[in-house]
């Protein structure tokens, strides 16, 4: 019975369709890696971009807290 069902299929019809099809699987595939890695790069760049605003607002923060005592020593100097 197998062999009749699939002797009656003709499978040539169809091979065009199935090398395109996988040609379209692999370039699917090949896509996502590309948009896998430029999520990856893009995510790096996010951290670091992070962590250089971080660390600009402490340096801010320590100039601030350094002129604001510098200032206060100084008026405490004149007072004495």
């Amino acid at each position: 019975m197998w062999d009749l069902t699939f002797g009656e299929y003709d499978r040539a019809p169809d091979a065009p369709q199935l090398t395109q099809m996988r040609a379209e699987l692999v370039d699917i595939g090949e896509k996502e890696r590309i948009l896998r890695e430029r999520s990856a790069d893009r995510e790096a760049y996010r951290y670091l971009l992070d962590a250089h605003r971080l660390s600009a607002s402490e340096l801010s923060l320590r100039a601030g807290i350094e002129t604001f005592l510098g200032r206060e020593e100084a008026g405490r100097s004149a007072l004495a």
